[in-house]
Parts: structure tokens; C-alpha cells; sequence
């Protein structure tokens, strides 16, 4: 179980990076998405899938790690043509910070620990 669900974190951010900095969406042109939120809810999946597949961390590290890659993506927007903005960074700051308090409840289920608030003994596998 815990392999299939690394492979699907490692799967979800793959497609969500190819989504950031590849071409723009006719759905983005429309305007039927908000960018904000958009950036906000990618980055929430990023840094709790970072917590899926650095799971003997502590919340930070991949929290963290997430900010790292929200910087390197507006950096190579603003070098493919796209808009890199600083409201596109402070979005996905806004989602990676949601992550990390919602990763608090999560970790235990993540951990293959039991239910959340429980104190169990992690096992290495």
C-alpha cells in the first residue's frame, strides 16, 4: 500500500509540474480558473504528496522542499515566456502553509500509524 500510494504522489506532482510550466491552458486564457487559487491548491498537493514520499521527516522538510520548488517555477516561467509573479509565489505559499497544518492530522493515517491523534510506534518498512 505504501508503495502504490508513493508512486501516486511521485505521479501527481509529475503532472502537476507539466501542467505549471508547460503551455498555457485554453481554460487558464479563458479566465475560468483563478491563477491564485490554482498556484494555492497545486502547491497543497505538492507538499502533502512531498509528505507521502518523505514521510520519515518532519512537516518542514517537505513544506519546505514544496517553497523551494515554487521559487525554481516562477523562475523558469519568466524564462519560457509565461507570467512568473510574485502573487503566484505568495499563492503557493498560501497552500504549502494550509498543507502543513492539515499534514499535521494526516501523518498518523500517512505513517500507516493508525488513526489520527493516536500515539503508535513508527515501523520502518
Amino acid at each position: 500500500m505504501k508503495t502504490f500510494l508513493r508512486l501516486s504522489a511521485a505521479a501527481v506532482i509529475a503532472a502537476l509540474l507539466s501542467l505549471l510550466l508547460g503551455p498555457v491552458l485554453a481554460i487558464q486564457q479563458m479566465g475560468l480558473v483563478s491563477d491564485k487559487l490554482a498556484h494555492a491548491v497545486a502547491f497543497f498537493l505538492i507538499a502533502v504528496c512531498l509528505e507521502i514520499l518523505i514521510w520519515r521527516s518532519t512537516r518542514l522538510l517537505p513544506c519546505l522542499l514544496a517553497l523551494a520548488i515554487g521559487g525554481l517555477v516562477e523562475l523558469i516561467q519568466g524564462a519560457i515566456g509565461r507570467d512568473a509573479s510574485w502573487g503566484d509565489f505568495l499563492a503557493d505559499f498560501v497552500g504549502i502553509t494550509v498543507a502543513f497544518f492539515v499534514m499535521g492530522g494526516l501523518k498518523p493515517l500517512i505513517d500507516g500509524t493508525g488513526r489520527p491523534g493516536r500515539q503508535a510506534v513508527r515501523t520502518r518498512s
